[in-house]
């Protein structure tokens, strides 16, 4: 998934915080490990389910429908969905705002620049002839040292929630919400595989919950989809989806 800004902010915070380079750079260079080990699965939604932009990139040219759902259901789901025996998903809102960015990014900074000033980049090293510490001192600033770099790595990894709820401007007409699953590239971590064209891609099935007739309560059809509404909205009263608002799109496609 795109939308990889964390490393970037950070490291924009950093230079305005007045943090070194060498350090802004090995901060940097830490938290794109993250970004490495760890990717998101997504089902990716809007809140305008009316966008030109979107009809003409993700409906077989605007010959589909955009579906609305409940977001009381998702919430609902997300919820049922978490497991200490296997991944569940969130539902969070897609961040375009550079400032609400950093507001986001900001008191994970402190918090590791707290752990920098406690020695966290410092390098372990051995007692020199011209060393006044004793060799137990030396031994202690260096646990001290590695101590502080661990919770350091920890402080980081928890921004891996953040990896994937930042997008540039450019994409802000999106207003874009996603449903989240974490997914550890170890190769060992549960989910399931589907082939497309040029790609094989990871995925996990989620179980809908019993009260499913309330998942949906909008359909939009597309500038080019001619099926008449009374077609939709039966076919969905069939399916048990009863109460379903069935509209047009207003927007103009050619």
């Amino acid at each position: 998934m795109e939308g990889k800004l964390v490393a970037e902010i950070l490291a924009r915070i950093a230079k305005a915080d007045g943090l070194d380079q060498a350090a802004t750079q090995r901060l940097q260079k830490l938290v794109s490990g993250v970004e490495q080990v760890i990717d998101g699965l997504g089902f990716c939604l809007s809140e305008d389910g009316d966008l030109l932009s979107q009809w003409r990139g993700y409906t077989a040219d605007a010959t589909g429908v955009s579906i609305g759902f409940s977001r009381d259901y998702f919430e609902q789901f997300a919820e049922a969905s978490r497991s200490p025996e296997k991944p569940g998903f969130t539902l969070q809102r897609v961040e375009y705002d550079l400032e609400i960015q950093e507001s986001l990014i900001k008191p994970t900074y402190i918090e590791i620049k707290k752990l920098i000033n406690e020695g966290a980049f410092k390098f372990p090293g051995k007692r020199s002839l011209l060393d006044a510490r004793s060799d137990d001192e030396v031994k202690k600033d260096n646990e001290k040292i590695k101590g502080a770099f661990s919770r350091l790595s920890m402080t980081a990894l928890t921004l891996f929630a953040k990896l994937f709820l930042l997008k540039t401007r450019a994409f802000c007409e999106e207003r874009e919400w996603r449903l989240i699953s974490y997914f550890v590239k170890t190769g060992d971590d549960m989910c399931s595989f589907c082939a497309l064209n040029d790609r094989i891609v990871p995925y996990r099935e989620f179980e809908l919950l019993e009260s499913e007739s309330g998942s949906i309560v909008e359909v939009i059809l597309g500038p080019k989809n001619t099926t008449p509404n009374y077609v939709i909205e039966s076919f969905l009263k069939q399916k048990g989806f009863p109460n379903v608002t069935v509209l047009r799109s207003e927007a103009t496609y050619r």
